[in-house]
């Protein structure tokens, strides 16, 4: 049977657990909170383990909050025999410090950017930008199939870049639907009805389905935090400016946003909640 052992095991990392038990494999874990070995304790088939460990399993899947992390894991993996998959969202200059750190110590290593929530971790939806020596994808390929939609686009540097600028998409159309929030709301219309008719047109995209209804409610649920945004944008930008292309004011203005979000003390929670900054400056001027 193929190990698996998950380092991490926030809501992402438990997710891609409860997934890849589902489909037979033997996982192991380790996270530094005790926490979050309760909220797996019910799962038959994973076990929690000491770091060590993880120098024995056939795959190694890396899901921490920063790059320190991610690096300082790198050294008490030494040795390891299997395939290291770092799914730790990280800059530019962190991605290159870690595949380069890898290939020093002989690691068979694979970045593999995760595009999703917690429900594709858990379902095996999640899209994967896959970088790292093309013979280690190969070989690696039907378990990421397990995991979600792998697609290999070469480099760490293009998986990494690729997965900084689609969150800056995503973070700027979260922008945009938080603004137009202010005024959908002063239609008087059922919120579902408001989400149906624009989902309906040109305006669809999957935050309008997932994230507008949580501003025209006020019921927002935690996925992905204002803080983690900020962190994602200032490296979407850096990693933009490093390609040549140093024209980013929308992008600028979207990290203003939120930081004027987490000026609110909404740093922890979901970037739907940006539109409670709008909700803010309007009641200021009434």
């Amino acid at each position: 049977m193929t190990k698996v052992f998950v380092i991490g095991l926030g809501r992402m990392g438990r997710g891609v657990v409860k997934n890849l038990v589902k489909k037979g494999y033997s996982v192991l874990g380790y996270d530094v909170s005790p926490s979050s070995y309760e909220l797996l304790a019910d799962i038959t088939g994973f076990k929690p383990a000491a770091l060590p460990e993880a120098r024995e399993a056939d795959y190694v899947l890396v899901t921490l909050p920063t790059a320190r992390e991610l690096l300082g894991v790198l050294d008490e993996i030494t040795g390891s025999k299997g395939v290291i998959i770092n799914m730790t969202t990280v800059g530019l200059d962190d991605a290159k410090a870690a595949a380069s750190k890898a290939a020093s110590m002989n690691l068979r290593y694979l970045t593999a950017m995760m595009e999703g929530g917690p429900a594709n971790a858990e379902t095996g939806t999640l899209t994967l930008y896959v970088g790292g020596p093309v013979e280690v994808y190969n070989s690696s390929l039907a378990f990421l199939r397990d995991i979600g939609n792998p697609i290999y686009v070469g480099s760490h540097e293009a998986a990494t870049t690729i997965k900084l600028l689609s969150t800056a998409i995503l973070l700027a159309n979260t922008a945009i639907l938080a603004e137009a929030s202010q005024a959908l709301l002063r239609l008087g219309l059922e919120p579902d009805l408001l989400v149906k008719s624009l989902s309906s047109g040109g305006a669809d995209s999957a935050q309008l389905r997932s994230r507008l209804p949580m501003m025209l409610s006020g019921l927002y649920k935690d996925v992905f935090s204002v803080d983690l945004g900020v962190y994602v944008l200032e490296e979407a930008i850096k990693a933009a400016r490093a390609l040549g292309s140093d024209y980013t004011p929308l992008l600028s203005h979207v990290v203003e946003l939120l930081r004027a979000a987490r000026g609110l003390g909404l740093g922890s929670h979901d970037v739907a909640e940006v539109a409670e900054v709008y909700k803010y400056l309007t009641s200021r001027r009434s």
